[in-house]
């Protein structure tokens, strides 16, 4: 680690294990919550952020796309 933050490699990491639940488990929850930890491993990839705010990225990045998918679903 450097500076305190988490590798975008970690990110990647958390996004796969939260496909691989979606896919044992699908909801579409976890699919969505692993497209915020794709945001956040290339926002970690780019820029050098200590990990609280990169775990303050992942809550924002949720906290947008799950509506965002409720109210796509709600739509088809």
């Amino acid at each position: 680690m450097q500076d305190g933050s988490l590798v975008s490699w970690t990110w990647f990491s958390l996004a796969l294990v939260l496909f691989a639940i979606e896919a044992l488990r699908p909801g579409l929850f976890a699919l969505w919550l692993g497209f915020a930890a794709i945001l956040v491993g290339i926002v970690a990839s780019v820029a050098r952020w200590p990990w609280p705010a990169e775990m303050l990225a992942l809550a924002a990045f949720a906290v947008l796309l799950v509506p965002a998918w409720r109210r796509y679903e709600g739509k088809a």
